[in-house]
């Protein structure tokens, strides 16, 4: 009964746009590319996640406390591409004199392959790549107050920069954080692009609104499916990729710019049918 009425809630949100609605090339490049970005982002999550409880423990195994890491500068981490198709994910610390890698972990997926804490010996510089992708991060932190772009919680932001792709051109995403397990927010995330030279080129939100993919059981059972409405693209973007890779359910996204319904499940979307008028 309920996947019946999220389908007739759908409709009736959709009803009142007149525009044709098809896969076309243009949407079918798109989907290709949502579908790269949404695996890439959470590839990238699930190595900052990761990495970070082996940090912490090991952390915590050599007796330092949050004051003894924020008199070490310690300021967060950074994850980019290594040999072997691992993520290399740093944790830096940044003083007077520059940043430097405070431990780094080679991830093979969701799994610690190597590292720990870079010792006294070690060669502790960040690579030009990952000098880059921080500078995003933090232009990008900058720019979501400045322009007032507002989360959907009050918990700290998820951040998540991708590497440089072949024009040189990094994307930085702030995300709304998951706080409660099985509720995943498919609003208040935004995008922020810079190029080669580490300029803005431009930025865009997700959704208007914010809305909680929620998985979890209710009345002894999970929901087969949840509904989402998108209004600011023609087809599913890389957040929609991305939540569907993490919640366990399809999701069902009504486009209402060409009255489009997509399939997005386990990363892969799908156009499904047009609810336009014969």
């Amino acid at each position: 009964m309920r996947v019946l009425a999220g389908i007739a809630l759908m409709v009736a949100s959709l009803a009142a746009c007149p525009v044709e609605a098809g896969s076309t090339v243009a949407e079918n490049i798109a989907v290709k590319e949502a579908e790269v970005r949404g695996a890439l982002m959470y590839a990238y999550d699930q190595a900052a996640w990761h990495s970070s409880d082996r940090f912490t423990a090991e952390v915590a195994a050599r007796g330092l406390t949050d004051e003894d890491l924020g008199k070490k500068g310690v300021r967060g981490y950074v994850v980019e591409p290594s040999s072997q198709g691992h993520l290399l994910v740093t944790f830096y610390s940044e003083t007077r004199i520059g940043r430097f890698a405070f431990a780094r972990y080679r991830m093979a997926g969701s799994k610690v392959a190597e590292g720990g804490l870079v010792a006294s010996d070690e060669d502790a510089k960040l690579s030009i790549t990952a000098t880059r992708l921080i500078d995003a991060r933090d232009a990008a932190i900058k720019a979501m107050k400045e322009l007032g772009h507002g989360l959907c919680s009050k918990s700290s932001p998820n951040t998540l920069v991708l590497p440089p792709d072949a024009s040189g051109n990094i994307s930085a995403y702030i995300m709304t954080s998951t706080t409660v397990d099985g509720i995943y927010p498919a609003g208040g995330h935004y995008r922020y692009d810079f190029d080669a030279k580490g300029q803005r080129v431009a930025d865009r939100r997700f959704m208007k609104s914010c809305f909680d993919v929620d998985s979890r059981k209710k009345a002894g059972s999970a929901p087969l499916a949840v509904f989402v409405t998108h209004l600011l693209d023609a087809q599913p973007t890389e957040v929609h990729v991305f939540v569907s890779l993490n919640a366990p359910v399809r999701l069902f996204v009504g486009t209402v710019s060409n009255r489009g319904v997509w399939k997005v499940e386990a990363g892969r979307i799908e156009y499904v049918q047009s609810l336009s008028k014969d």
